[in-house]
């Protein structure tokens, strides 16, 4: 009877040692990086080109990078209505546009300040203000509105208007309207767009 380690024995010891010293390296590369390291960016790359459905698949949230940087802060110094709606929206879709990937992000966008509005706005404003560009409500879907009484209603109620099916913009608006002097807050939260004041 032979004693010791056959030599096929110690190339299977060698092989899980050296797996077990790569599983090692990712798993810290993973937790020492703050956007999780080389697991974060080859799950990230592999979806990019993988076929996919209407919704992209949540990124982990130990891949999902703290924002570092302060809110970007604005000011809307127009008095017309129609001038602040145009900019709002603007703020709003780039805050979708620049976060969408993400299903479980949280990413606070801008802070803008109203300075000068003579009149309120409401979501139906905004909502009417994205229809009438003929593209936005394809980027960025707002089938509900709250309107300037605290109403909610379906945005194809009005008027035979569409912006969508789903409800995309969470109206966060106190008394329902945007007036001269308040601070909105737009945010991102798990692919929709908060507008709090």
């Amino acid at each position: 009877m032979k004693k010791g380690i056959s030599p096929q024995k110690i190339a299977y010891l060698i092989f899980a040692l050296i797996g077990a010293l790569i599983m090692l390296a990712v798993y810290l590369n993973y937790y020492t990086q703050p956007t999780g390291g080389i697991f974060c960016a080859v799950y990230s790359n592999v979806y990019k080109i993988l076929p996919q459905g209407d919704e992209l698949p949540p990124l982990p949230r130990a891949c999902i990078q703290n924002r570092v940087a302060p809110i970007d802060s604005a000011h809307i110094n127009f008095r017309e209505k129609s001038a602040v709606e145009d900019r709002l929206v603007e703020y709003i879709v780039s805050c979708y546009q620049n976060n969408k990937a993400y299903a479980n992000l949280t990413m606070p966008c801008y802070q803008v300040k109203i300075s000068s509005l003579v009149g309120e706005i409401s979501e139906t404003d905004i909502t009417d203000n994205m229809e009438a560009s003929g593209f936005i409500c394809n980027a960025l879907e707002n089938s509900k509105v709250i309107d300037a009484e605290g109403e909610m209603r379906y945005y194809s109620s009005i008027g035979g208007k569409s912006c969508g099916t789903k409800d995309q913009i969470i109206w966060l608006v106190h008394q329902n309207t945007i007036k001269k002097g308040d601070i909105v807050e737009i945010k991102y939260i798990n692919r929709t767009v908060k507008v709090i004041t």
